[in-house]
C-alpha cells in the first residue's frame, strides 16, 4: 500500500497577523475619538459658562479709582487736613516666572524682606494682583520704574495719602483716615460720607504681553471727589489751648486732662483737646490709650463746677435773690444723716461769694429751697444725662 506523503509543518498566516493587529489600531482609534467628541460635547455644553467665566476672570479686571477725600479746615479757612498724590506698587504674581528673582529686586530698593515678599508671591501665585508696598515716596517710586522688571508683572497706581498740619494739633477733633481711606475718629468718622467721595471704576483687560488695556469705556465711571468741610476749630486758640493743657500735664502729671473752648451763644467749639494724645501722621508711635478723646466720651463727677449750674437755676426759679445772704452754720451742717463740712468756717456769705469760696453748706442750702423736683428738672435742662449731639463719634451722656 503506497502511503501519502507527510504534510509540511503549519505556519501562521502573515496576512491574518496583520489583520488583527489593524482592527485593534482602528478600535482603539474610534475609542479615542469617540472620548474626544464627548469631551467636546460636555465642554461646549455643561461646563462652557463656567470656562467662560474662569476665563473672564482671569482677562478682565475691573479697577477701582480712589477719590480725592475733601480737605478739613477751620473756622477762617486754614487747612487742618489735607491730600496729597502718591503712587503705590502691585504686583501680579500669575505672571511672574521667576518670583524669587522679582522679590529681590523689589526689596533691594524698598527695603523689604526679601524672603516675605518671596512668600507672598508664591501662594498667590494664581492672582492677577498683589499689594507690594503702598503709599510710596517719589524716590522710591522712581527707583522702582528704573528696574529691569518684565513687563505686566507689576505696575503703579495712584493713591491719595492724608496730611495733618500744624503739628498734629487737634487730633482727636479732627481724627484720621487709614491706608484704605476710611474715617477713624473725630471729624474724619463723624463726616466720612462727605468728606470721602466716590471712587471710579475703570474695566481693564491684558493683551498677549501683559499691558492693561482699557474696553469698557460704557461701565468705567470716573471718580467724585470729597467734600471740603469747613469746623468750628479757631486754629490760634487751639493752639494755645492745647499749649496750656500741656503745661497742666507736666506740672500735675495726671493720667488723662481734657480742655473744651466753647462760644457760650451758639455752643460752638472753638477749641478742644485731650491728654494723652497722638500724632496723626505718625500712628506707629501711638499708645491705645492715647485713642480716647477724654472731652467726649469720659464719664466724671462734676464736683464743684456743678455749684453755678445750681445757682443759677435757683435765681432763675425766684427762690434765691441775687443780693441775699446765705448762712454757712460756721462750717457744720446737718443735712438728714449726713453732716456737711467746709474748709472754712464761714458765717454769712453773699450769693457770689458762696460760690467763689465754693461753700458746700451755702450750695446745700440752696439745693433745699429748690426741692427734689425742681432740682431734677434743673440738672436736665442744663443738658445733664444725655448727649448734646457734637459730631463726633464715641459722646456718652
Amino acid at each position: 500500500m503506497k502511503e501519502s506523503p507527510a504534510c509540511p509543518p503549519c505556519r501562521p498566516s502573515v496576512r491574518s497577523s496583520h489583520g488583527w493587529r489593524s482592527t485593534l489600531f482602528g478600535a482603539l482609534l474610534l475609542a479615542g475619538w469617540m472620548l474626544l467628541m464627548a469631551r467636546l460635547i460636555q465642554l461646549q455644553g455643561g461646563q462652557h459658562a463656567q470656562l467662560y467665566s474662569r476665563v473672564s476672570r482671569q482677562s478682565v479686571h475691573q479697577e477701582v479709582l480712589p477719590a480725592r477725600p475733601g480737605d478739613i479746615l477751620d473756622r477762617s479757612g486754614q487747612a487742618l487736613a489735607m491730600t496729597i498724590e502718591c503712587e503705590s506698587l502691585y504686583a501680579v504674581p500669575a505672571r511672574i516666572n521667576d518670583p524669587l528673582k522679582f522679590a529681590w529686586q523689589v526689596s533691594s530698593v524698598l527695603n523689604l524682606n526679601t524672603d516675605e515678599l518671596y512668600d507672598s508671591l508664591v501662594r498667590g501665585r494664581e492672582k492677577q494682583f498683589l499689594w507690594v508696598r503702598r503709599r510710596l515716596d517719589e524716590q522710591q517710586a522712581e527707583r522702582i520704574r528704573r528696574l529691569d522688571l518684565p513687563s505686566g508683572t507689576w505696575g503703579l497706581r495712584t493713591e491719595f495719602l492724608r496730611r495733618y498740619l500744624h503739628d498734629g494739633y487737634a487730633a482727636h477733633a479732627i481724627g484720621l483716615r487709614d491706608i484704605d481711606n476710611r474715617g477713624k475718629g473725630g471729624l474724619e468718622e463723624s463726616l466720612d460720607e462727605e468728606l470721602r467721595g466716590e471712587d471710579g471704576l475703570r474695566v481693564l483687560a491684558r493683551d498677549a504681553r501683559g499691558v492693561l488695556m482699557e474696553v469698557d469705556e460704557q461701565r468705567s465711571r470716573a471718580p467724585r471727589p470729597g467734600r471740603a468741610v469747613v469746623s468750628s476749630i479757631d486754629l490760634p486758640l487751639q493752639i494755645r489751648t492745647e499749649e496750656l493743657l500741656d503745661e497742666l500735664v507736666n506740672e500735675w502729671r495726671p493720667k488723662g486732662a481734657c480742655a473744651i473752648v466753647m462760644e457760650p451763644w451758639s455752643g460752638e467749639v472753638l477749641a478742644m483737646a485731650s491728654r494723652p494724645t497722638f500724632h496723626p501722621d505718625r500712628l506707629d508711635e501711638v499708645d491705645e490709650t492715647a485713642w480716647k478723646n477724654l472731652a467726649v466720651s469720659a464719664v466724671f463727677e462734676p464736683g464743684s463746677t456743678f455749684k453755678p449750674m445750681i445757682t443759677g437755676w435757683a435765681l432763675e426759679q425766684g427762690c434765691l435773690q441775687r443780693d441775699e445772704e446765705i448762712d454757712c452754720s460756721y462750717g457744720v451742717y446737718r443735712m438728714g444723716p449726713r453732716v456737711l463740712h467746709d474748709h472754712h468756717s464761714y458765717g454769712r456769705l453773699s450769693v457770689a461769694d458762696v460760690l467763689v469760696k465754693s461753700s458746700n453748706i451755702g450750695m446745700a442750702k440752696i439745693g433745699e429751697r429748690l426741692g427734689l423736683d425742681r432740682l431734677y428738672d434743673g440738672v436736665r435742662s442744663f443738658g445733664f444725662g444725655r448727649v448734646t449731639g457734637i459730631e463726633l463719634p464715641g459722646e456718652l451722656p
